[in-house]
């Protein structure tokens, strides 16, 4: 059983959760921000794999999100629309199809409604061009006057866990799974969904996580030592 190297590994993983806490923590107010997980293997089992199976071909730690919706905020702004629901906006990135449960709609200079970001927001059909003012019903109609003039196309994800970040509260479909109809999502108008980071939690994370990597280091410098005491007793003979 190789101490040095299940250390090593431990402190890597607490590396990686102090990079999701500081994200987490830098986005508690970013609108339809999910925060990020870092998810590995019990210790025990790392223990058990590390005496089976080299090091170079342990369990990697994994990044998950927590999908969880999040409260509803009040804004009054039509721009803003939140979902109540487990789905996600669908917009066309510069790299392909991204989701998000964020809103800022409004219309660019060729009239197609956008999102935050900027980007088209996708409807059923594809883009929606608008050429006015709009309203969006409760079930994802996009409507001028009495005129439909599209639908939001709500995506929902079997496993959303499995999101990939993209940063300020994009998602790439990266291992997630599409359902297939049954969206029962409801459109909020005038409301915006806040991040689902709590911050005292991070806090109290980030606590447990510098404490664990604190101990992963005395061990590490336990054994070297004690590494250092049997060669220089062995050099005595």
């Amino acid at each position: 059983m190789d101490i040095m190297a299940i250390s090593a590994s431990g402190m890597q993983h607490d590396l990686l959760r102090m990079e999701t806490i500081s994200q987490n923590l830098a986005n508690v107010r970013t609108p339809g921000y999910k925060k990020q997980i870092a998810v590995g293997a019990p210790f025990a089992q790392q223990v058990d794999a590390a005496m089976a199976q080299p090091a170079n071909e342990r369990a990697p730690v994994l990044l998950t999100i927590d999908p969880s919706a999040a409260t509803l905020r009040y804004t009054g702004n039509v721009q803003d629309a939140a979902i109540e629901g487990s789905e996600f906006f669908e917009v066309a990135g510069p790299n392909g199809v991204a989701f998000t449960r964020q809103s800022g709609f409004h219309t660019d200079a060729r009239g197609r409604l956008v999102g935050a970001q900027g980007w088209p927001v996708m409807g059923r059909g594809g883009e929606i061009t608008l050429t006015g003012a709009y309203v969006i019903d409760a079930n994802g109609d996009v409507r001028q006057g009495d005129q439909v003039v599209g639908r939001l196309n709500l995506t929902r994800f079997e496993n959303p866990a499995d999101l990939i970040p993209l940063g300020g509260g994009l998602y790439r479909q990266g291992a997630a799974k599409v359902v297939d109809g049954g969206a029962s999502a409801k459109i909020r108008l005038g409301y915006e969904e806040n991040s689902n980071v709590n911050s005292a939690q991070e806090m109290v994370r980030l606590t447990e996580t510098v404490r664990h990597f604190e101990s992963l280091q005395k061990i590490i410098q336990g054994y070297d030592d004690s590494l250092e005491k049997t060669i220089r007793k062995l050099g005595e003979f």
